[in-house]
């Protein structure tokens, strides 16, 4: 089974300031992306494609061949305004990407088997694309259409008392098959408790232990011909011309409540941390530092990466 990583790298990174994806926190001087290719190859993955934005894209690909080398196969696709359904034209001032789902959808002519699917800025912890990579073989071999959600417990995912961060919120059911997927705002840490915004506006108190997506997704191809009916639908009721984002966290959710998709999440059991504020490099720097220290991952992915080409390093 040929298996595709694609990395979601056209953020503006606004709240940040700087490129994210970029951002040297390992040791080495690696970027988050390196360390999901990483993950990833040793998962069984053989192609890396780069969603990046038209206007950097440039710089993200000379960095990536710096950073990784050429030993494997890495592409590039801009995530482009103008991809758009027939009929439409995007509206005159927009620079925003159309958001996450958008991304996604942009695979469409590039992809033609199973693919996971990560964001550029986050950082995932070990073992867990390897686990999604496994259920989507083990789904492929028995004819399981189902696609697959990292599921990290809110506890686990970096969220402090003086930031608040966005998270798709499961509701799943006993045989953790996704019921509900809510994009919760500025999720904060109070006295003890989460605290949220819903999509209705009121305040939110979570369990820790309630789980999440990361946007670490596993999908088959059939996902394409929903996310695509899905940003139809989207762009013929533009709310907000300039701002309004096809998220792939409401598009799925969407897709499960309506029975169109099927997606059974996978408890990771791992912290995971991001980047969305400048104050979040430490945290990071921190929790990439310690999954060096015990073994995970190498001191120099450079060095990794560079091996490749005699042969896949273990």
């Amino acid at each position: 089974m040929r298996l595709t990583l694609a990395i979601l790298a056209a953020g503006r990174s606004a709240r940040f300031g700087r490129s994210k994806q970029l951002e040297p926190v390992g040791p080495s001087g690696e970027a988050l992306f390196e360390y999901t290719v990483y993950d990833a190859i040793r998962a069984g993955c053989d192609r890396v494609i780069l969603v990046t934005p038209p206007r950097d894209a440039e710089l993200l690909r000379t960095a990536a061949e710096i950073r990784l080398g050429t030993s494997f196969q890495v592409e590039f696709l801009a995530q482009e305004l103008e991809d758009v359904p027939a009929g439409f034209r995007p509206p005159g001032g927009r620079l925003k990407p159309w958001g996450t789902g958008h991304a996604v959808l942009a695979l469409r002519d590039r992809v033609d088997g199973p693919f996971i699917v990560a964001n550029s800025d986050d950082f995932y912890g070990p073992g867990v694309i390897e686990r999604l990579a496994g259920r989507l073989k083990d789904a492929r071999m028995t004819g399981d259409p189902s696609h697959f959600l990292a599921g990290y417990e809110l506890q686990n995912t970096g969220i402090v008392a003086d930031r608040g961060v966005n998270r798709g919120v499961c509701g799943v059911d006993a045989s953790l098959i996704l019921e509900r997927l809510e994009e919760v705002t500025e999720i904060r840490a109070v006295n003890g408790d989460l605290l949220g915004v819903g999509i209705d506006g009121e305040e939110r108190s979570l369990r820790p232990e309630r789980l999440c997506s990361m946007n670490l997704w596993a999908f088959q191809t059939s996902i394409f011909e929903h996310l695509s009916a899905a940003f139809e639908r989207f762009h013929a009721r533009l709310r907000d011309p300039i701002e309004s984002e096809f998220l792939l966290s409401e598009a799925v959710g969407t897709l499960v409540e309506t029975g169109r998709s099927r997606v059974r999440v996978v408890p990771t059991g791992v912290a995971a941390v991001g980047l969305t504020h400048p104050d979040d490099v430490a945290a990071v720097e921190s929790g990439v530092s310690l999954a060096v220290a015990v073994g995970d991952y190498p001191t120099d992915l450079g060095e990794w990466f560079e091996e490749r080409k005699g042969g896949i390093p273990r």
